[in-house]
C-alpha cells in the first residue's frame, strides 16, 4: 500500500486519547467471527461455527430430505490487497 504520511492537525483542541487502529479492529473481528486461525476440529461454538450449528440440520416439511452441517472453509484470498488496489 501506499507509505501514510504525517497528518497536519489544524484543530485547537489538544487530542484526549489515541484512537485504536480501525482497520485492525474489523480484521480481528473478522478472523474472530470466522476462526480462521483454528483448526476444524479445534473450533469452538462461536462466530459462524454457531450459526451454521444453531440452523442446521435443515429438512423439507416431509422430513424425506435433511440437510447436515459438517464443517466448513474459507480460501485464501485470490488477490493481493496491492492487486485490488490496482484493479
Amino acid at each position: 500500500m501506499t507509505g501514510a504520511s504525517e497528518r497536519i492537525n489544524f484543530a485547537k483542541i489538544k487530542k484526549v486519547i489515541e484512537y485504536p487502529d480501525f482497520l485492525d479492529v474489523q480484521v480481528q473481528s473478522f478472523q474472530e467471527f470466522f476462526q480462521l486461525e483454528t483448526a476444524a476440529a479445534s473450533r469452538t461454538n462461536e462466530g459462524l461455527f454457531k450459526v451454521f450449528a444453531e440452523n442446521f440440520p435443515i429438512s423439507d416439511s416431509r422430513e424425506n430430505f435433511v440437510l447436515n452441517f459438517i464443517d466448513y472453509h474459507v480460501d485464501p484470498p485470490k488477490y493481493t490487497v496491492d492487486e485490488c488496489i490496482d484493479r
